[in-house]
């Protein structure tokens, strides 16, 4: 059983409702009840009666909100022992180096990246990390969400392609250009919301950017980078514009507010 069932238990217990632990709890009245009632089924017995107050715990109920509310205090206590790291896993196109070097000067988060947020967010859940930093995605049950900041993608293109000559790029230029991109899920620009019909164009997919920017500094071939990522762009190869009204949106994810809370207090400590 998972130990957020025993939060959700919990949760209901004090607040006496299903709708108010819900809402503290960040799911659906629905998904909470169906988590009882799997814990229901595990042990054998039924934990809650409704009553016109509420709900109440059964005879068996209180037997067991007293054994795993005090599970949760041990676990809760032997958190707080390991309480300093945050398992952070972060979309490699993010610029780490930031992160890398608050991770020198305090030790208080450890990195793992990914080209997928998807791929993040599934280890988020599974528990198996605190946090995500990654693109912002459909939002999920369960999961805590907060903006972090917005960027836009910039066209990159070798020093010998044809653009360097012109004065002025618009969207029929690029319509007419071969692109490299990441292989999905790894880039989630939309090129319908930037006016381009993308089944019209010149796609081709590639594992990791590097290799992307390895193929267009031989080539005609362009490609679409987020704006964190340019820092990593030898200028010496290549030229970098921004790619007209487009943008991503870089936010945080984590199953508990806590863990996000507490990723802002390392940064104000970086800060300072």
């Amino acid at each position: 059983m998972e130990t957020e069932y025993i939060e959700d238990l919990i949760s209901i217990v004090e607040s006496k409702s299903y709708n108010k632990a819900a809402i503290e709890r960040n799911i659906s009245t629905p998904g909470i009840k169906k988590r009882i009632v799997q814990i229901e089924r595990y042990f054998g017995y039924k934990i809650f009666d409704a009553t016109p107050r509420g709900v109440s715990l059964t005879n068996e109920g209180i037997k067991l909100y007293a054994g795993l509310k005090s599970i949760k205090q041990q676990i809760d206590y032997l958190k707080k022992q390991d309480n300093t790291v945050l398992k952070v896993g972060v979309i490699s196109n993010f610029p780490l180096d930031k992160l890398y070097e608050m991770n020198k000067q305090n030790k208080r988060i450890r990195l793992f990246p990914s080209n997928s947020t998807y791929d993040l967010l599934n280890q988020l859940k599974q528990e198996k990390l605190d946090l995500v930093i990654g693109e912002q995605i459909e939002l999920q049950e369960g999961i805590y969400y907060e903006s972090w900041f917005e960027e836009p993608y910039e066209i990159v293109f070798s020093k010998d392609h044809s653009f360097n000559h012109k004065s002025n790029i618009n969207i029929s230029d690029l319509k007419q250009e071969h692109f490299y991109l990441l292989e999905s899920p790894g880039d989630s620009f939309n090129f319908e919301n930037n006016q381009i019909n993308s089944k019209a164009m010149n796609l081709s997919y590639v594992k990791d950017r590097e290799s992307i920017l390895n193929f267009i500094a031989t080539s005609q071939s362009l490609a679409i980078c987020p704006q964190s990522y340019i820092k990593k762009i030898n200028n010496d190869i290549y030229t970098h514009i921004k790619l007209p009204n487009s943008k991503r949106i870089i936010g945080i994810y984590a199953k508990r507010q806590k863990n996000i809370d507490d990723f802002h207090t390392i940064l104000d400590k970086y800060k300072t």
